[in-house]
């Protein structure tokens, strides 16, 4: 059964994982973190992820990745 996550909790899991991102801590968690709560719902981190794949930020530049999540993050919104 999955459970419902809260947009309260989805937004403080994101704020850790952009944290993480930028201080260049283990961002491959991160990015694994900001995946989950944007296909729960989350469409900040849907966005975020969008843009981490098109300037390749930290992780490896995926145009077609980039697209889904930013076609994720526009239907969410």
């Amino acid at each position: 059964m999955i459970q419902k996550i809260s947009h309260r909790d989805l937004e403080g899991i994101y704020e850790v994982a952009v944290n993480t991102i930028q201080s260049e801590m283990n961002f491959s968690d991160a990015v694994q973190q900001l995946e989950h709560v944007a296909r729960a719902g989350h469409s900040r981190s849907a966005m975020f992820l969008a843009e981490l794949y098109y300037q390749g930020f930290r992780v490896e530049r995926d145009s077609l990745k980039a697209q889904y999540w930013q076609k994720l993050a526009t239907m969410q919104a």
